[in-house]
């Protein structure tokens, strides 16, 4: 079977969508294809948040010089960056934001959610972080192939959450429940469903589900379409203005974990991420570069969990819970090494080898929790209050909690001697913990007195759960692009008409980790992509 258009989307995610929205409305005849039979990507996966310095929508005096000055402080000192690169990111990120908004994503700015590492040299208490929320019905019959998110209870907006009045973690649950049983979609349900809702309901784009990619028809070196591979057999698609690869990354890869350089992987990402942007574009020459920093959490896998529409095991980001009073993580030495409350906090030193021991110094390591801890907080699907499963250790001493998980009993005690005392008075020397205000806002307990991140482990009995590192889809590795979007080889020249956007494209541009960064970036070359390769602005061609 053959069949043409003009701009061809690999990817029914974020990005795929974003591009065919854009490109639709440029006059383009536009495919969107996605490999498994749901739409929504990884971003469905996500908790939602978009990040745009100097945005439209902030009614404040932010700025991008002041934007520029926050990325600086989250790069840290020392490290090279292409300014000129960034700022044009920046700008453009600031237009798509515009045009998408306009196009009908409902995006708006998460009032009272600040910069993660405010105060800090450029940051805002509020507006670069926005949301979108979108009622279930208004997808029509793509409603019931938005992917599922198992890691987010959606149904209220995070400008409701983070209201002023919104105050015990119970009520806040019950909130979330009836919001879901209305099918109100927020977090990256409602962030997937917006892309949805105005590429495949509103346009009528046309989507291929279940057809992969496998590979890119060449004309000399230009990339001129792809074969993919689907229910009914191989599909040639001809595609003359472009093709954009919004594949996601690699996380499910078997050689992820050595890629990444840690002690192991499980990728938490939605089971069709193992690399298919790299084996695509490489077929072209395409450039293979490391951008982003490392980023990666822990998790534990929940017994009979598996990923939506599925039997692949799901092994569960802690995100939410590591922040919460009662809890902390340790090592085999009974040792913390790092803020909880704040997963990016823990990475370097998940990724610590110990050169003398010859062992990776933090991995293997537990999350620990007590009996309040459980009556008064959610632990992946289990309610507060509702029994935990088995496979969880417990114990009615932090001794016996050593001894059944291997854990040194002497580093334990102490740990749990400074630790608690330190939580009493809402503090930790330590690693300071509980205090950065998006922290304390987006996973503390607002009625935990006098720090929402900070409790003691004292009533029995004490739980552990071997944790595991888990992916978010987000790979150190990806295609080299220019500012359109366009695929780089090693020598720098592009591959014509092949275009990459989200987690199959390397983060060169900027370094550090920003909360809502890689979806802000993700559907902004998707726009630079379908820009350029319709021919609307030279001023994207550099």
């Amino acid at each position: 079977m053959e069949r043409t258009v003009d701009f061809l989307c690999i990817g029914g995610g974020l990005g795929g969508l974003a591009g065919a929205v854009r490109a639709h409305d440029l006059g383009a005849d536009v495919l969107v294809v996605e490999r498994s039979d749901m739409v929504g990507g990884v971003a469905a996966y996500s908790g939602g948040f978009v990040w745009v310095g100097a945005n439209d929508l902030t009614g404040s005096a932010d700025s991008l010089a002041a934007t520029e000055a926050y990325l600086d402080h989250v790069q840290g000192q020392g490290r090279p960056v292409d300014r000129p690169a960034r700022r044009a990111y920046l700008e453009l990120a600031v237009e798509a934001t515009r045009w998408y908004r306009e196009a009908g994503v409902p995006f708006e700015v998460i009032r009272n959610c600040p910069d993660l590492y405010h105060p800090a040299p450029g940051s805002t208490p509020e507006g670069r972080l926005l949301e979108c929320v979108v009622p279930g019905a208004t997808l029509g019959p793509w409603r019931d192939r938005l992917r599922p998110s198992p890691y987010y209870v959606t149904g209220i907006p995070r400008n409701d959450l983070y209201s002023e009045s919104s105050t015990d973690p119970n009520e806040v649950d019950r909130w979330q429940r009836r919001g879901a049983d209305r099918d109100l979609l927020t977090h990256g349900s409602g962030l997937s469903a917006a892309f949805i809702r105005a590429a495949l309901t509103e346009r009528g784009i046309d989507c291929l589900p279940r057809h992969r990619a496998i590979r890119l028809l060449m004309d000399g070196d230009a990339v001129k379409g792809a074969v993919l591979d689907g229910p009914d057999g191989r599909v040639t698609v001809r595609a003359s203005r472009g093709v954009l690869i919004a594949a996601g990354g690699y996380g499910h890869a078997p050689d992820a974990w050595e890629l990444e350089d840690v002690p192991a992987l499980v990728e938490s990402a939605p089971p069709v991420v193992e690399g298919d942007n790299l084996l695509l574009a490489q077929q072209a020459g395409a450039a293979t570069v490391r951008g982003a920093d490392p980023f990666f959490s822990v998790g534990f896998h929940f017994p009979g969990e598996t990923h939506p529409g599925g039997d692949l095991p799901l092994c569960r980001p802690l995100l939410e819970h590591l922040g919460l009073p009662h809890s902390m993580i340790v090592n085999r030495d009974g040792r913390r090494f790092g803020d909880e409350a704040y997963y990016g906090a823990l990475i370097g030193a998940l990724r610590r080898f110990d050169g003398r021991s010859r062992q990776w110094s933090n991995y293997p390591c537990w999350f620990l929790a007590d009996e309040e801890f459980r009556r008064r907080y959610r632990l992946g699907r289990y309610a507060p209050g509702e029994p935990w499963p088995d496979e969880i250790v417990r114990a009615d001493s932090p001794e016996d909690l050593a001894r059944a998980t291997g854990i040194d009993p002497d580093g334990l005690a102490a740990t749990f001697a400074s630790f608690n005392k330190g939580a009493e008075r809402g503090e930790d020397p330590e690693f300071h913990r509980g205090s950065l205000p998006f922290v304390r806002r987006a996973y503390g307990d607002p009625l935990h007195e006098p720090n929402p991140n900070l409790g003691p482990l004292a009533t029995p009995p004490f739980y552990a759960l071997p944790l595991s590192i888990v992916g978010f889809g987000m790979g150190t590795l990806g295609l080299w692009i220019d500012g359109s979007a366009r695929v780089r080889r090693r020598d720098g020249a592009v591959v014509p008409g092949l275009y990459a956007t989200g987690n199959a494209a390397a983060t060169k541009e900027l370094k550090g980790y920003v909360t809502g960064l890689a979806n802000a970036r993700n559907y902004t070359y998707a726009y630079a992509a379908a820009t350029h390769a319709l021919g609307s602005s030279a001023a994207l061609d550099r």
